[in-house]
């Protein structure tokens, strides 16, 4: 663990770098656990249709959405400083298999952690904006069909008083457009 890396005032040794990457870790675990339960009373007021706290929830989710970014140019500044220290740095899970045991292996068992945490929530971040969407579509037939009568509206009409073969089958503009 002494292996010094790069030259950046002073140098950063490879002690430095494990604590600078499981830091990082620590700070994504928070953030997506904050974010999980976020997603969990998310989905409660979806069911509850709730749209308060759902507008409450959302702007939650945006917050630590941004903090994750700021997590991500992290990240990218450990990758690179990697490099520049001459270390294969692809990845964390790249930096961190140079490492000795037992840091190595409490380092990628983190990483498998973060990464179970992160797959899970994005499944349940695409479930969530599926039901949003699907309903959005629901409650625009409703009050479509509520304009029209209980009818739902056919796309394309011959126009009041005028034949069917004269309409514009369907023609979306004219010839002038």
């Amino acid at each position: 663990m002494t292996q010094v890396i790069g030259d950046r005032g002073g140098g950063q040794n490879m002690a430095e770098l494990a604590r600078d990457i499981e830091d990082l870790l620590i700070a994504i675990d928070a953030n997506q656990n904050a974010l999980s339960v976020a997603y969990r009373d998310k989905r409660a007021a979806i069911r509850e249709a709730n749209g308060p706290e759902i507008s409450r929830l959302t702007k939650i989710e945006e917050t630590l959405v941004a903090d994750l970014q700021v997590h991500v140019r992290r990240r990218d500044q450990i990758l690179q400083q990697a490099r520049q220290g001459g270390l294969r740095a692809d990845t964390l899970t790249g930096i961190v298999q140079t490492f000795d045991e037992p840091l190595r292996e409490r380092l990628l068992a983190q990483i498998e952690q973060t990464r179970r945490v992160t797959d899970a929530n994005r499944r349940e971040s695409w479930i969530l904006w599926i039901v949003c969407r699907q309903s959005l579509r629901f409650f625009s037939d409703v009050i479509e069909m509520i304009a029209n009568g209980g009818r739902r509206a056919p796309i394309y009409l011959a126009r009041p008083g005028v034949m069917a073969e004269m309409s514009t089958g369907g023609a979306l503009l004219d010839a002038k457009a």
